[in-house]
């Protein structure tokens, strides 16, 4: 599916969602019984988490799986019968699901000449030759330096922690280059040469993205930066240097 036809799916489910819950508080209909003694704002609450599930679902970001599904159960504990479990031990659950399952599934991305690149781990020092770039921080913190002479894509993924990457050392002769950026629960910084035309094409459930360079008027030949991938719970910094 495109990322439009995505965006009206999400539209449509939360105008659904929106006539439903003006009908339900107008008494037009009753909701079934697991729903009976959880708050209006809970319901709120827990619609948002089905939203970010399908999305984490698309872009198959555990941690925005397993934690939302944890919120909901704590919302609804007590019609399912799990008040014994609610709120730690299920929060617990959640995370240590997140990080089993994305250690047994790594992430993996589909770069822009049809083949697929496993997670993996880069030496910057090692790059000068490389087309194709990845780093990848997981509870911990890192800065990478790319300095590829022939950059065409660089896959990033920060989960629990954060990640920051410095690309005024790359070249990009062919005048185009794609970042694929994963932000799920920690924090990501990209510096960005001031010179380069930046498409910000990311998606965000629930976190932040930032341009901090949207001042900046490079030429139109500039080299051509297409940032995509996905923000949940989590914050990307696009700096320009």
């Amino acid at each position: 599916m495109s990322k439009r036809g995505r965006n009206i799916a999400y539209a449509l489910m939360l105008i659904v969602l929106a006539v439903c819950l003006v009908l339900w508080k107008l008494n037009m209909f009753n909701l079934p019984l697991v729903f009976a003694g959880v708050s209006t704002w809970g319901l709120i609450i827990a619609a948002f988490m089905v939203w970010i599930i399908i999305h984490s679902i698309v872009d198959l970001s555990f941690g925005g799986i397993f934690l939302p599904l944890a919120v909901i159960c704590i919302i609804f504990d007590k019609p399912l019968g799990i008040e014994t479990l609610t709120p730690w031990t299920v929060l617990v659950v959640a995370v240590m699901l997140t990080i089993a399952f994305n250690m047994i599934f790594p992430k993996r991305h589909k770069n822009h000449d049809g083949f697929n690149m496993g997670a993996r781990f880069t030496d910057s020092g090692s790059e000068e030759s490389n087309e194709y770039v990845m780093h990848s921080m997981r509870f911990g913190s890192a800065t990478k330096y790319v300095r590829s002479a022939n950059l065409k894509q660089a896959d990033l993924t920060s989960q629990f922690g954060e990640l920051a990457v410095f690309f005024d050392g790359a070249q990009v002769p062919g005048g185009k280059v794609v970042i694929n950026c994963n932000a799920s629960f920690g924090e990501m910084d990209l510096y960005i040469p001031a010179g380069w035309r930046i498409d910000n094409k990311v998606r965000v459930s629930l976190g932040d993205c930032t341009d901090r360079g949207t001042n900046v008027i490079p030429a139109e030949d500039a080299v051509l930066c297409v940032i995509e991938g996905s923000v949940s719970f989590g914050e990307l910094v696009i700096n320009r240097i």
